[in-house]
């Protein structure tokens, strides 16, 4: 997994931060006592139940509930959050990383919920979603700093999360899933860009990352000023 690029070759496990340590205990947790009882199937997202008034935590809760089955699918939560996740999570603050994981993810399933009636009916949960918008947004935030993968290679961050992402998106239809269960992950990377990349303040002239300001130095009050030799003389 991604660790920053030094000259010493010791590898070292980075801390799980608080906020990504969450996310997957509640994914772990739920998805490993409730995904196969009927709960379970509750709190993923149900075709049509949205539009029916029915169910309307679904795209939220989903984020958490692997389908039966889906147990060993926490293992890529687990590495994405720890690895991933908490590097981004130290970098932003743990609101703002929980906020974009969840909302992200939120976002992907409603929009799966919404198009449900003209899909298959096919029930969706997992933290598919989360993991991929967290990716992409370390991808942008970290962009050409170079990180090495378990000290083997080196590559920048948005090579490395162009290429987790395409694992995630691209894996489950290789393994025969079909293409609708794409849609929360798609939908999570845009909002994920989206939120990094903020196009609006490009076109309306300001710039994504804002250096801070500098304070005026505090050795000298502002009214005093340099005294010329000749001044003195006057």
């Amino acid at each position: 997994m991604p660790n920053a690029r030094t000259d010493s070759p010791r590898f070292q496990l980075p801390r799980f931060t608080k906020g990504a340590l969450a996310l997957f205990l509640l994914t772990v947790g739920l998805t490993a006592f409730i995904g196969d009882q009927p709960v379970g199937a509750l709190l993923r997202v149900e075709p049509g139940a949205l539009l029916q008034g029915r169910g309307l935590w679904q795209p939220l809760t989903a984020n958490f509930v692997f389908p039966a089955g889906g147990v060993g699918l926490v293992l890529g939560t687990l590495m994405t959050q720890w690895f991933i996740g908490s590097q981004l999570e130290a970098y932003w603050g743990t609101r703002r990383y929980v906020l974009l994981a969840l909302g992200c993810g939120f976002a992907g399933y409603l929009v799966y919920a919404l198009l449900s009636p003209l899909l298959p009916a096919l029930p969706h949960g997992g933290s598919t979603a989360m993991d991929v918008a967290a990716v992409t947004a370390w991808g942008v935030a970290f962009g050409k700093q170079e990180f090495s993968l378990l000290g083997a290679v080196a590559l920048r961050a948005r090579t490395i999360a162009a290429i987790f992402v395409g694992m995630f998106m691209i894996g489950p239809m290789l393994r025969g899933e079909p293409w609708p269960l794409a849609i929360p992950g798609l939908v999570a990377i845009a909002g994920a860009l989206l939120v990094t990349l903020q196009p609006w303040r490009a076109a309306g002239g300001g710039s994504g990352d804002r250096k801070p300001k500098r304070n005026k130095p505090r050795g000298k009050p502002s009214h005093l000023r340099v005294v010329k030799g000749e001044d003195l003389l006057n």
